[in-house]
């Protein structure tokens, strides 16, 4: 029997959607862990900068060169009209994807099985599952290609996402991700904000488990920030917020095509600390957008440094075709380079001193991965921990002893 290996680029999203698509390559093909051993490779793109769309063509060619059949699905398609792959699908194409192997194998017998699967690997125990409340968006950010590839907001049913769930924790998954392209309008096309809600009925599921929300763009957050801080005290979430920011600058903002300012943001972490005394906040940049001044950037700089996110998504602007941005004079990449590292550099700081003040802390910790002889814990607030001499799945009570500028060092106590 053939064998198949998924490699995948991006988002959580198409992490999921990659998730789908081995269970329905499970149907026709044996899973291999290693391209080396496959004869099919399906690989999951992203469009998002062009450095990342050379790098995916680069591995298409030497996939085919080994005499592999390749397969390539994302929103990369949607930019190169020739990829080199022997089939290329779009996003999330569950039921093309399943109707092209049934006709190439002529396998008329194979029982379609549910939209998602524990990730395979024979060296490891997976106990964090990703599941997507939706695909597409709302928004018409400038400088976006994932729209043009994903289309416009399609949620899932509250029921589907709950039913989805509950088998996850039954098969003993510790840890759920929830996804989407922005998770706060989740529901939208049916006419409201469903997010708090549906997280009520999540944390309502009986079972020891966390969970971890995805990316919310601050116009939707803001609109439900009193609902979602309420069900966020509850300890099954994580207290991990991912807002991005993009610009410390009203007016990149506004070219962007972004619907809200930078007061928004700060109003939403100056929530977020009133709320909760151990939290973590995500936020993406990016550098170098056309027409950015020295004065702009510095105004990313000032609002980092007044609202502290511990993770910082850094990118630097790559046009992107068929967008509006793409149409703007680009910037020197050398000034983009320089910029990104001093975003870099600022944020290093934030983090090294951050976790400096938490030596000699205690925190419970849920032990979901282990990396050779290390283990790897999350806290209440999602930061990781690295301990030793423990054991996977199970909450841990773990002392700080040092820590890193991107994690926590620490030894169980218990």
């Amino acid at each position: 029997m053939k064998k198949y290996y998924i490699e995948t680029y991006g988002c959580k999203l198409n992490q999921s959607d990659s998730n789908v698509y081995g269970s329905i390559l499970d149907n026709f093909f044996s899973f291999s862990p290693n391209h080396k051993d496959a004869q099919v490779v399906l690989i999951n793109s992203c469009g998002v900068i062009k450095k990342t769309e050379r790098k995916i063509l680069k591995r298409v060619k030497e996939y085919k060169k080994k005499g592999k059949f390749v397969i390539l699905t994302g929103c990369l398609t949607h930019i190169c009209k020739k990829t080199g792959a022997d089939k290329n699908f779009s996003t999330s194409c569950f039921q093309e994807l399943s109707d092209f192997l049934k006709d190439i194998s002529k396998n008329e017998d194979y029982t379609r099985r549910e939209n998602y699967f524990i990730e395979k690997n024979s060296n490891k125990e997976v106990l964090v599952a990703i599941v997507p409340l939706s695909w597409g968006c709302l928004g018409n950010c400038s400088y976006c290609v994932t729209k043009l590839a994903r289309g416009s907001l399609k949620s899932r049913k509250q029921e589907d996402v709950l039913r989805e769930i509950r088998d996850l924790i039954n098969r003993g998954i510790k840890e759920i991700q929830l996804t989407s392209q922005d998770i706060g309008i989740y529901g939208l096309d049916r006419g409201r904000q469903e997010l708090p809600e549906l997280l009520s009925k999540i944390t309502a599921i009986s079972g020891d488990f966390k969970i971890r929300l995805g990316m919310g763009n601050p116009e939707y957050i803001k609109k439900i920030l009193p609902e979602l801080i309420e069900v966020y005290k509850n300890k099954k979430l994580y207290k991990y917020f991912h807002i991005p920011i993009q610009s410390g600058d009203n007016e990149i903002i506004r070219k962007m095509g972004r619907n809200y300012a930078k007061e928004d943001f700060e109003k939403i972490v100056e929530n977020i600390k009133n709320n909760f005394k151990d939290y973590l906040i995500a936020t993406d940049v990016i550098v170098g957008f056309p027409g950015e001044t020295k004065k702009q950037f510095e105004n990313t700089k000032k609002i980092i440094k007044k609202t502290r996110p511990h993770i910082i998504n850094i990118t630097r602007f790559s046009a992107r075709p068929k967008t509006k941005a793409a149409k703007l004079k680009d910037m020197p990449s050398r000034i983009k380079k320089d910029r990104s590292r001093e975003i870099f550099k600022l944020s290093k700081e934030i983090r090294e001193e951050d976790n400096k003040l938490l030596l000699g802390k205690k925190f419970d910790a849920l032990i979901t991965e282990k990396r050779k002889e290390n283990f790897i814990g999350r806290t209440s607030s999602y930061r990781a921990i690295v301990v030793k001499n423990t054991s996977l799945g199970f909450v841990k009570k773990i002392l700080v002893n040092d820590y890193r500028y991107n994690y926590l060092k620490g030894i169980a106590i218990d």
